[in-house]
């Protein structure tokens, strides 16, 4: 209840707010079902789960903006405009090449993501927390499931690719996947550099590296080395390290324990895998709990139980570590040169307005000799000049930039560790999130670029700072050392 003037209770007031206070957690529970529909119903690359996504995330945005006085400045913010002006475009390029349901993918980006990162601005702490455990948990699931798919040669969450068994999830393919742990993984450390304590936080992330590292893809690699630099920086180095080792060593363990059942030509050992991410897991938490000295006899005995697998295991481990070392450890891509080679012959001949989404059709001749055939190139980048032209292009950097700038705008708004942890792990994210697009085609997976946006708009401070989003919950508030490290503004 709030009070008048003269100091009495105000019920008219004390029920709106309570009104306001549950349109807030109504948005906040709608956009949490709409990444978890997205991420569970394979990225919602398809568009049966793209109209669902569709209406949740614009029931999400209502909500959010009938919680508080609506402003013509919420729907005209630079990212806001830039987003659904790339939507528009797409439309346009869609009906017009005649595939008018292959720019839902684009809306979803553009003016999708927008909306996603409007909603998460406009949430109070409590609903922001929510959220943030909620995508957290939903990343742990995929992540899950991506290591059954290996462990028992389960199709399709695990698919087999040059000789190995890779994790690909309920995304299906273990590309998006990575593309999807990652950032999220980059948030739950960043999250437990500020509570160094948190157990959840310590297995959250060693169970998304787990998925990330399962599904063996190299861009999610490079990704999350740039991430990891991110945070460093951020949250300073000497924090990071000390937070990430645990989680770091309990996947390197679990990822271990998966190496018997990497071969396809062998079957899956999941009791193997199952009992050496028990190990991996428990040994992240002796590293967060236990100092340094007490940790050798534990660690010895993590080798001998690997020296022991990889024995009794041999010609099996062997096999799949030539054919990981083989496949995977080289930075050659004969396919993806074909297809950059390809996409770059077709934006010569439609440079300003693209062929129209779900119009291309990438050929080109492989290794062998033989014809290669694609929809899509192996590069965000060069996709949206294939589908939508210089212009789409210009849109979409402008949507990229102006995003950038306000986190980074937010930067000098969040002065405490709490909403310092928030910023440093949105901005970890984002850098792996574009490096990782110029490798693969994850902006038409909506649920990488929409999981992107909500964790941007969590790290953001809401336009109007006169209401009750800040601060951060007090259970944040737990000093480190990063607090005198965090770049200076």
């Amino acid at each position: 209840m709030e009070r008048s003037a003269v100091g009495t209770v105000n019920p008219a007031q004390g029920l709106q707010r309570g009104s306001r206070d549950a349109m807030i957690r109504a948005s906040g529970l709608a956009l949490l079902t709409a990444l978890a529909a997205a991420a569970f119903g394979r990225g919602a690359f398809f568009s049966t789960v793209q109209w669902f996504v569709v209406a949740l995330i614009a029931a999400a945005f209502a909500l959010a903006l009938s919680a508080r006085a609506f402003s013509v400045a919420d729907l005209t913010s630079g990212y806001f405009l830039a987003g659904l002006l790339l939507a528009l475009w797409a439309l346009v390029r869609a009906a017009a090449a005649g595939t008018p349901g292959g720019g839902i993918s684009w809306v979803l980006f553009g003016a999708g993501t927008a909306a996603v990162l409007s909603v998460g601005r406009r949430l109070d702490a409590a609903s922001r927390e929510i959220l943030l455990a909620g995508v957290l948990a939903v990343g742990v699931a995929v992540a899950g499931t991506g290591w059954l798919g290996v462990a028992l040669h389960q199709r399709p969450w695990g698919l087999p690719s040059q000789g190995l068994w890779r994790a690909a999830s309920t995304l299906t393919y273990a590309n998006a996947t990575a593309a999807l742990l990652v950032p999220l993984a980059l948030v739950a450390l960043a999250r437990l550099t500020a509570t160094p304590r948190s157990v959840y936080l310590a297995l959250a992330a060693t169970c998304l590296l787990t998925g990330a590292g399962a599904t063996l893809s190299r861009a999610g690699a490079a990704a999350f080395a740039a991430g990891l630099l991110v945070l460093g920086w951020a949250m300073g180095p000497r924090a990071t390290a000390r937070t990430a080792v645990g989680p770091l060593a309990g996947a390197g363990v679990a990822l271990l324990g998966l190496v018997p059942s990497l071969a396809i030509t062998g079957p899956g050992r999941p009791l193997i895998a199952a009992i050496v991410a028990a190990a991996g897991l428990a040994l992240a938490i002796l590293i967060q709990r236990v100092p340094l000295p007490a940790l050798i006899l534990p660690a010895a005995g993590a080798a001998l139980v690997t020296a022991l697998i990889v024995i009794y295991r041999a010609p099996e481990v062997h096999g799949a570590v030539r054919a990981l070392t083989h496949a995977r450890f080289t930075l050659a891509s004969p396919d993806r040169s074909g297809e950059a080679a390809a996409a770059l012959h077709m934006i010569e001949r439609h440079p300003v307005a693209g062929v129209g989404p779900g119009h291309a059709t990438l050929r080109w001749i492989g290794p062998g000799g033989g014809l290669r055939i694609d929809r899509f190139d192996h590069d965000g980048y060069l996709q949206v000049l294939t589908d939508l032209g210089i212009i789409g292009a210009v849109l979409a950097a402008a949507f990229l930039a102006c995003v950038g700038q306000l986190l980074w705008r937010a930067r000098s708004d969040l002065p405490h560790l709490p909403g310092r942890a928030a910023w440093a792990g949105a901005a970890a994210a984002a850098a792996a999130f574009l490096l990782h697009s110029a490798f693969d085609f994850i902006w038409q997976v909506p649920a990488i670029p929409l999981t992107v946006g909500a964790i941007a708009g969590l790290a953001i401070p809401p336009a109007t700072r006169g209401w009750h989003a800040l601060p951060y919950p007090h259970q944040f508030h737990e000093r480190t050392d990063c607090d005198a490290t965090f770049p200076a503004r």
